[in-house]
């Protein structure tokens, strides 16, 4: 379900998204929609810069080399853009983050995320990720040392 403002811009958007979760998630980076001075964050951290932004999908696309991603709701209004992203992939390389790499564990996940998108020009100038990491963790078999 997509719905959309009068305005064709709106659209635009959201196909933008649409097509662009699409292209990610088969590795597809050569034509990410964002601003040269974008900024991204997830749970994982915050990105600055589109050079650092497609770094940041790169180290998933590794750990997470054959997987899918559907839009399965979505939101536009000007130029804002609200997605319900379902992500499902195997863990089958290294993820690298800034709290450590975690070597493949060749589980199966299922990632549900909230993806809020502000769009400048066409392209996506600000962008805010959600999904629940410990879920995530869990999926992967990875669990907090007790406290």
């Amino acid at each position: 379900m997509t719905l959309t403002q009068d305005r064709p811009i709106v659209a635009n958007n959201g196909a933008t998204i649409k097509t662009w979760v699409a292209a990610m998630a088969k590795g597809d980076l050569d034509h990410a929609p964002y601003a040269e001075d974008a900024e991204t964050s997830d749970p994982t951290g915050k990105f600055k810069g589109k050079k650092a932004i497609l770094e940041s999908l790169k180290a998933w696309k590794t750990a997470f080399p054959q997987g899918t991603a559907e839009v399965t709701n979505q939101i536009a209004q000007g130029d804002h853009v609200t997605s319900e992203v379902l992500y499902k992939a195997t863990h089958t390389g290294p993820l690298v983050s800034s709290t450590g790499t975690v070597p493949a564990t060749n589980k199966p996940v299922v990632l549900k995320t909230m993806v809020l998108s502000t769009f400048r020009d066409g392209l996506i100038q600000r962008e805010r990720t959600y999904f629940d990491q410990t879920d995530f963790m869990r999926q992967l078999g990875i669990t907090a040392p007790p406290k």
